[in-house]
Formats: structure tokens, sequence, C-alpha cells
């Protein structure tokens, strides 16, 4: 009678043991399988990379994100400076010299009106959206604000005006551009890429460029015009007026506006949207007039950009990604329930049903990844749950050999799931949430092991009495 008390007494005293080593265990197995998971992390980064890579590809053969920039009118002047120059000897002196400067004015006022007309190429598994574009311009210049900034001495070539427009990739312009002066004159654009002469960087402003002819000092005019591009994308205008207002509207009905300014309105809805935009002066943090080079370039005016993205609401790589990162706290809150139904019960779970237990949760990111390409990625998201938590309560019954357990196990992993879920859409609110569940899952544990003997003392001392 003696020997069997303590033999249950010992027996006791090496459960209670080893369920504080196999806590111990589940930390380090959680750790462990943060190699896998980050895998598949890697995996999901190099395919939503192909994916970027693709729809590049097939959007610059579209035109690509378009980024349209002007008009502005050039006036080249003649001034003597006084520069440097090397004789034949290697000796330098200085002397003036008639040199030729350029004088960059903005429109008086300045009206854009684009019209976005989607839709969507495929290749492969990929989906790109493209658009083509109309876009009507109106406005005025006046060419009398060219005195303001004239330099002491300047002297205006007027022969040589020219009228600047740029965009991104010509290659998807639909038609010729055209721009009328005062409903009389035409204005015919020529590919043009010699405007280094607007200082350094001007090379990034090529694009097109007309002659203005017969303009006489001081004249102010109005001008109207047209132009057709595809592109892909990205939509992207310039605030080049002195006053700058812009309408857009689209087919399109996810918008993402980004740049310098936002809409002042805009109305959404599923057949496309509808966004306006005012550019006041001081606003637009361009002046009206300027000598390119000496104080503001051409390239510093560019960034008063305004645009809008069509974007792609079910993007899987984000979804997936950011429910990535959130991988190893939800596999920790798995094979912490598991380590809590063990220890409320009688039948052990070893190390490599850990284990196992564990992949199938990695398996169900990797599933989550390649679903998402075909199926959508809530879609894929359901299956891929539904599948691993199916497979992980089927895995508990055979454990446990208990169909409450098994059921117990499949309603918590089905609530961790669609927790998980939740954090996705709720981005804002994930570290909130995923706080209170740390705080939760730790509560949990201290109070359902609160009469686990983690060293036996217990159980030593009803042996011996025994």
């Amino acid at each position: 009678m003696t020997d069997h008390s303590v033999q249950t007494g010992q027996t006791r005293i090496d459960r209670s043991r080893s369920m504080g080593l196999k806590l111990i265990l589940v930390g380090a197995l959680v750790v462990l399988l943060g190699a896998p998971l980050a895998l598949v992390n890697l995996l999901a980064w190099e395919r939503a990379n192909r994916a970027e890579t693709v729809s590049a590809e097939v959007g610059a053969a579209y035109g690509g994100a378009q980024e349209m920039r002007g008009p502005f009118l050039v006036l080249p002047y003649a001034i003597d400076r006084e520069i440097e120059v090397r004789d034949a000897n290697g000796r330098t002196r200085r002397e003036m010299r008639t040199v030729t400067e350029t004088i960059v004015l903005s429109p008086d006022t300045l009206h854009l009106t684009g019209a976005l007309e989607t839709r969507i190429l495929h290749r492969a598994i990929y989906d790109v959206p493209v658009y083509e574009a109309g876009l009507q311009m109106s406005g005025r210049f006046d060419t009398g604000a060219a005195g303001d900034v004239l330099p002491e001495g300047g002297t205006i070539d007027w022969s040589g005006a020219r009228m600047i427009y740029a965009v991104s990739d010509l290659r998807g312009i639909g038609e010729d551009f055209r721009v009328t002066l005062s409903g009389r004159r035409t204005l015919r654009f020529e590919p043009q890429s010699d405007f280094d002469r607007l200082g350094p960087d001007g090379a990034a402003w090529r694009g097109m460029a007309a002659p203005v002819a017969n303009l006489r000092p001081g004249e102010a005019f109005d001008f109207e015009g047209a132009l057709q591009i595809s592109g892909a994308g990205r939509f992207a205008l310039l605030a080049s007026g002195r006053e700058t207002t812009a309408e857009m509207t689209s087919d399109w009905p996810h918008p993402g506006f980004d740049g310098q300014y936002l809409p002042d309105t805009r109305e959404i809805g599923s057949d496309g949207f509808t966004a306006r935009w005012r550019v006041p002066y001081l606003a637009r943090g361009v002046p009206a007039a300027w000598v390119e080079g000496r104080g503001y370039t051409l390239n510093q005016a560019s960034t008063a950009l305004f645009a809008v993205n069509l974007v792609t609401p079910a993007d899987g790589y984000a979804q997936v990604s950011r429910s990535l990162k959130y991988a190893l706290l939800f596999l920790a809150f798995t094979l912490l329930m598991f380590f809590l139904i063990e220890a409320n019960g009688e039948r052990p779970v070893h190390a490599a049903q850990y284990g196992l237990i564990g992949l199938a949760q990695v398996v169900f990111y990797l599933l989550l990844l390649a679903m998402s390409e075909h199926l959508g990625v809530w879609a894929a998201y359901g299956v891929a749950a539904l599948a691993t938590i199916t497979l992980t309560a089927g895995y508990a019954l055979t454990i446990f050999r208990s169909q409450p357990r098994a059921m117990v196990t499949f309603a918590g992993l089905t609530l961790t799931y669609l927790v998980q879920f939740v954090l996705v859409l709720v981005e804002d609110y994930a570290l909130l949430i995923g706080s209170g569940l740390v705080f939760a899952a730790l509560a949990a544990t201290m109070f359902m092991t609160r009469k686990v003997d983690w060293y036996g003392m217990t159980a030593g001392v009803e042996g011996k009495a025994a």
C-alpha cells in the first residue's frame, strides 16, 4: 500500500515538472517556427514584386504613369555678362560677352478638364488597370509679366518665343497636340528635347514645343488645347497656372488621390468619380515668372502636382503581407491553447505533435498567398482558414481522444482566425486589438494554470505521507 502511494506521488511530481518544461518548449517552438514564417513572408514579397514588374511592363507599353506638365511660355533674351575665358596659353581673364538666357512665364489662369476611360488588361494571373485620357485645357498668358523679371540691360527676342509642354511618355499620345491662340492662330507642337538651355536639369522636360510667331511685347492672349493620351495606373496634372482650376472624371470606382494638393471636392460612386481642384497662386509655391536657372528652375515647378491613382482594392499581396505581420502572434495563441487543454487534461501532447500543429498554421499563410492570386484575398482567406481549422481540430481529436476537447479546439481556432481577419481589415486599430489579445491570453494562461504545482512540492508531501 505504501509503495503504491509513493509511486503515485512520484508520478505526479514528474507530471507537474514536465508541464513547466513543456511551456518553455512551446515558447521555443514558436520562435523556431518564425523561420518558415519568414520564408513565406519572403515569398509573398517576391510575388508582389513580380506583380509590380508585370504591371510596369504592361503599363509601359500603354504609356505608363503619365504626368502632364505645362504649358509654359519661354522667352529668350540677350544680355551682356562678364564671364571667364581661357586663352591659348591657359590663362583666364574676365571679359564682357553677350549671352542668351531664358524667361519662363506661367499662364495667368489655367483650367484643366480630364476624362479617363478605364479598362483592365490581363497578363497571366495579373490584372493591370489602364486608361485613355482626354485632356482639355484653356487659359490666358500675359507677357507683360516678363518685364518684371527681365534683368537690366536684357533684350527679349520675341521671335524666339516658344510654348512648351511635357508628358512622361510621348508614346501614349493618341493624336497631334494643337493649341489655338485667341481663337485665330493654331500652334503645332513638335517633339522637342533640346531644353538644356533652360538649366542643368532641363533634360527632364523633354516633351513638345511650338514657336509662338508674331508675338508682340506685352501682349496678352487666350489659349485652348486638347490632348488624347493613354497611360496606366496614375494620371497627374501640374498646377502650372498662376491660378489653376481642374476637374477630373472617370468610370473607375476606386480612385486614390495624391500629390501636393488633394481635391477640394470629390464624388465617388460605383459608376466612377468626379474630383475638382483649385490651386491659388500662393498655395502653388511657384512664381508667376522667373529667369531659368537664376533662383528658380522648371524642375522645381514640376513638383506642384495633383494626381489620381487607379487603385485595385483587392490587392491580395498587401492583405497577405498585413496578415503575415501578426502570424507569429496567432501561432503562439494556437500552441498556447493546446498547452492549456493539455494542462487541464490527462493526455499529454508530444513535442513533435506541437511542431506539426505549428507547421499547419504556417502552411495556412502559404495557402492564403497561393489562392489569393486566383480566388481573391477574402475567398482565399476563408478557404485556407477552414482547411487549417478542420485539419488542426481533427488532429486534436486524435491527440486528446475527446470530442468536447476537439470541439473546444475547433471553436478556439475559429475565433483566432476571425480575430486575425478583423485585424487585417482594421489596420488602424491593430495595435490596440493585438495588445488586448496578448493581455487576455496571458490572463487566461494564469487563470487556467493557477492550480498547477510547478515544483511538485504538494505531490511530494502527499507521497511521503502515503
